[in-house]
């Protein structure tokens, strides 16, 4: 996961908090300031988001839970921000590998997932192919068993 960002001002105030206002997982530890900068080199106009897509993708079917549970953080914080984004990670088929994490029994990986699909299910566009490649079951599933944050972005990605 070797990604690197320098020279990138971060604001230690920001949230990480979804554009609707159901996203209620909040801060990251102290070790997100990577992913804070991530967000913003994203933002900035010269990154190469479809690098940067391509190099997440393959750690959300990692071996490592903590490596699926940066990538799915990171995936979720550039659906947040952007809707471009939101189709981007789509398109590159990042939603199937979101929704396996749905069904973990590591309560916060399935949380990120559930989170990380939410926020794509922003984008209209998303919704048919988020229900077609079977999000419906594991979220209904995160809605009984999962943790209070878990539950409410299924609820919320189910509408």
């Amino acid at each position: 996961m070797g990604r690197t960002f320098t020279g990138l001002g971060i604001n230690e105030s920001s949230s990480a908090f979804s554009d609707s206002n159901n996203d209620r997982s909040g801060e990251f530890p102290t070790t997100s300031s990577q992913s804070r900068r991530l967000l913003i080199a994203c933002a900035s106009d010269n990154y190469n988001f479809d690098e940067l897509i391509q190099q997440l993708f393959p750690d959300l079917e990692s071996n490592s839970i903590d490596v699926q549970k940066q990538a799915a953080m990171e995936i979720r914080l550039l659906a947040k921000n952007k809707s471009e984004n939101r189709l981007k990670i789509a398109r590159v088929g990042a939603i199937k590998p979101l929704i396996l994490l749905i069904s973990s029994t590591d309560l916060q990986l399935q949380e990120y997932g559930v989170t990380t699909v939410l926020n794509l299910s922003l984008c209209d566009e998303n919704n048919k192919l988020i229900a077609e490649l079977g999000a419906i079951k594991p979220l209904v599933r995160a809605l009984k068993i999962g943790n209070s944050t878990a539950k409410e972005n299924s609820a919320c990605a189910l509408l």
